[in-house]
């Protein structure tokens, strides 16, 4: 039995879970909790949410911050016992209360030595009719009396069922699949270029609107057709509309999770813009990858010097597909452009390090604050760096060329090859589609700390904006904007 089989029983702010396996040798057997998460590019430690792990046949040893291990005697299947501490109600963690169940398994599920690519059979054992608290308590848990029955339960999960069970073809596939269930989920279905697409999730109605599917279905298609393929067969839009002021999302190869709130504000304008960055990824890191990604490593740090090309390019052309798509009017999308300059002058701008520090020092800042005027956002200055190129090239080849063209490169070949890119490939396949060296930008833009407001002043007035300080831009040339939000 290569499959690694999974139980896992939801209590109040826990999961209790069950791993039950063949080893695939006797000896020490070292069993992984992930120390990160895709999406996320700094250690979290989820092994922390565990107190202890427990096998009633050996004794099992806390031998490293997120490992255990297990001293097997002989080839046949053993069980580990542990409970999960599901308490970060955000898109990356797991979190489990009287309403929902949210479950990325990635968290949560722990794996053995070079176990990553051996199939896995998940059952998710929702609360029973007539779960009480008393109940609960008996679990560990503590669910309210008013927990619905697990027959009234509906869920959302990109990975295949069969007989109530998640089957996937491997641990990585597995734990790039969140879970939700809850008593009532909304869904919208639609198939565009024979993919079918869902918009699915959690809260009021009110939320889950015609407009909003109508936004979704058109820069949904607009991208598909601006990249000429998708690489799944079914995607998933997964959606929480919780109490909290919050903005938040995960990508993932087959779904996102985005949660969204407070339930009172109107979320429209941040869940089109989350929704285009957030499918972009499927492409742009979930497919073209960096090679130090590939495949990922969850037991080490992984150091890269390119999460401004993953989460720039992401970030500029999320908001640009709403305009192009016609979801956004060019004066809409001028002022999101200006927001996102706005965030890079005005917060980081004078800022000490280039981008490629910064993407390195994610894993030892994290996504918080820094030292002061240390850092630069992947996200905002890498935006400024792809709208940078964009403009390059189109004013190089009167709009003929653009971005477009690097990515579907990236696509040919990184993404279908499965083979991973670095820094310099990147550099060499944009100059290639430019034709001739773009070593001064690179230092200038990517490799320091260089101010780039009159560099990017001049390059905006080329499509007819005026860049009039870090927040506001001002249309001079409607015409020649235009041209801007057509992909050739």
């Amino acid at each position: 039995m290569r499959t690694l089989k999974y139980r896992i029983s939801p209590s109040f702010h826990a999961l209790d879970i069950e791993l039950t396996f063949v080893p695939a040798r006797t000896g020490p057997l070292a069993l992984h909790l992930p120390i990160w998460r895709p999406g996320r590019y700094q250690v979290q430690h989820f092994a922390k949410n565990i107190a202890t792990v427990t096998c009633d046949d050996a004794v099992v040893v806390k031998s490293d911050l997120s490992t255990w291990t297990i001293d097997v005697k002989e080839m046949k299947p053993i069980t580990v016992f542990y409970r999960y501490h599901a308490e970060q109600p955000d898109a990356g963690g797991s979190w489990v209360d009287e309403s929902m169940v949210y479950i990325n398994f990635v968290n949560c599920l722990l794996f053995p030595h070079r176990g990553e690519n051996r199939a896995c059979e998940v059952e998710v054992i929702l609360p029973p009719a007539g779960f009480s608290s008393e109940v609960g308590q008996e679990l560990g848990g503590a669910f309210p009396a008013k927990i619905t029955p697990a027959g009234c339960y509906e869920t959302f999960c990109s990975l295949r069922t069969y007989k109530n069970k998640l089957r996937a073809k491997s641990y990585r596939e597995l734990v790039d699949s969140p879970f939700l269930a809850a008593p009532q989920l909304h869904t919208h279905a639609w198939k565009t270029h024979g993919v079918k697409f869902y918009l699915q999730g959690l809260g009021p109605k009110t939320h889950f609107s015609e407009r909003l599917l109508k936004a979704y279905q058109k820069f949904v298609a607009y991208q598909l057709d601006y990249m000429g393929e998708f690489p799944v067969r079914e995607y998933r839009f997964m959606l929480w509309i919780c109490s909290k002021p919050f903005y938040h999302g995960v990508e993932h190869t087959k779904s996102t999770m985005m949660v969204m709130g407070p339930e009172d504000r109107d979320s429209y304008e941040d869940l089109i813009g989350l929704g285009s960055h957030e499918l972009f990824h499927v492409w742009n890191v979930a497919t073209i990858r960096p090679k130090a990604l590939l495949p990922y490593d969850y037991t080490r740090v992984v150091i890269f010097d390119t999460g401004w090309i993953i989460e720039g390019i992401t970030t500029y052309l999320g908001d640009w597909f709403l305009w192009a798509s016609g979801v956004v009017n060019a004066e809409e999308y001028v002022n999101l452009l200006a927001g996102n300059l706005k965030l890079h002058f005005e917060r980081d701008g004078a800022s000490k390090q280039s981008l490629i520090e910064s993407s390195v020092d994610l894993w030892l800042d994290g996504y918080g604050s820094a030292l002061p005027g240390k850092r630069v956002s992947i996200y905002f200055k890498g935006a400024l760096v792809a709208l940078g190129l964009d403009l390059l090239i189109r004013r190089k080849f009167q709009h003929a060329k653009s971005l477009r063209d690097v990515m579907l490169l990236m696509q040919n070949r990184y993404g279908q090859l499965k083979s991973g890119y670095t820094r310099q490939d990147f550099y060499a396949l944009v100059e290639e589609v430019y034709g001739e060296s773009l070593s001064e930008f690179w230092s200038r833009w990517v490799e320091s700390s260089h101010p780039l407001e009159s560099d990017i002043a001049m390059l905006l007035e080329s499509v007819g904006l005026q860049f009039e300080s870090a927040g506001v831009l001002k249309i001079i040339a409607l015409n020649r904007l235009e041209v801007f939000g057509v992909a050739q």
